[in-house]
């Protein structure tokens, strides 16, 4: 029982130690690698969106699709 407890200590200071050194990235990737689970970082850059979808600027009445005794009533102007 004592022994998980201590082990997530350990593991917690170990991990607290690599990052304060900047290390941690480092050692996560050489573990990812060595058990085969390492992707390369996406070092694409995209400035731009791929697709472009203009802001509405009218606002939708959608009470078109409510019953007549629930329609809001609009006043002319």
């Amino acid at each position: 029982m004592n022994t998980w407890f201590y082990f997530h200590v350990v593991l917690a200071v170990i991990v607290l130690y690599k990052d304060h050194n900047g290390t941690l990235e480092e050692s996560l990737n050489n573990f990812e690698k060595s058990i085969g689970l390492y992707t390369e970082v996406d070092t694409t850059d995209t400035d731009e969106a791929p697709y472009y979808i203009p802001p509405i600027e009218e606002a939708i009445d959608s009470s078109f699709i409510l019953p007549d005794s629930l329609k809001i009533k609009k006043e002319n102007k």
